[in-house]
């Protein structure tokens, strides 16, 4: 990611000024903390220190983001991990376009306070809910349906969370969860959220080469559609062809 590709994603969307200064202010800071997070990575330290760092999806799966809530007119979005509010803006900018609010989790005070004040800068402060409460807890008491829900946090929550949403969300509804795909040392973890989803008899899932990969599942209630009758050919009555007045066999 450079700010460069974050700039062109903003200006590419049509994005207000004021979002996307703040969008392209915050991947300069990616772009500056990434090495430091690749010599703690390759030491087995970066887990202790996450909190420090932004640990952003990146301007293509924002981008992708903002694109599907509008697609799907989602109004009541839910993150689950908003860290500084990288994401929170491009999920905020698409549903100030529908009329809808984003409730998003940051249990890290300090990150919350950075993410509060991106928001207030991009003017975007009134279309999200910041909440330091878990999944499980918080879902209960959201406005139902839920219409697309980020994951972007510890992976190994990703099956509880996922749990604790999956019941809220509306039929047709997405979940949507981060770094399917990078980092590898996640791949294990990975693999026992996409084996959860793959027993799913109400869920339709692919992964998207986005980014870090994205995992896109759909809720696809069954008894929506058995209830759905089979289509049936319209009947037709039969028309006897009418005899020619020469008598000559009919066309």
């Amino acid at each position: 990611m450079t700010g460069g590709t974050a700039e062109t994603a903003a200006v590419a969307a049509g994005l207000d000024p004021r979002v996307a200064s703040v969008l392209r202010a915050l991947e300069a800071r990616s772009d500056r903390e990434r090495a430091e997070m690749e010599a703690l990575r390759a030491a087995g330290a970066l887990r202790g220190r996450a909190a420090e760092f932004m640990l952003d999806v990146g301007p293509d799966s924002g981008l992708f983001l903002n694109t599907l809530v509008r697609s799907a007119r989602a109004r009541t979005v839910l993150e689950v991990g908003g860290s500084v509010g990288y994401s929170t803006l491009w999920l905020a900018e698409a549903v100030r376009a529908t009329g809808g609010r984003v409730y998003s989790i940051e249990p890290v005070d300090g990150k919350r306070a950075e993410q509060r004040a991106n928001l207030r800068a991009a003017g975007l402060e009134d279309v999200v809910e910041l909440t330091a409460c878990e999944a499980p807890d918080l879902v209960p008491a959201l406005p139902a349906p839920l219409d697309l829900v980020l994951l972007d946090h510890w992976k190994e929550l990703y099956v509880r969370d996922f749990e604790a949403c999956w019941p809220a969300v509306a039929p047709g509804g997405l979940v949507v969860a981060d770094n399917i795909l990078t980092p590898k040392k996640n791949a294990v973890v990975i693999a026992g959220y996409r084996r959860h989803l793959a027993g799913l008899s109400d869920a339709r899932s692919q992964v998207v080469a986005v980014g870090a990969g994205l995992e896109v599942t759909v809720k696809c209630e069954d008894q929506l559609i058995d209830e759905r009758s089979t289509p049936t050919a319209p009947s037709v009555s039969p028309v006897t062809p009418a005899t020619p007045r020469d008598g000559g066999p009919p066309r």
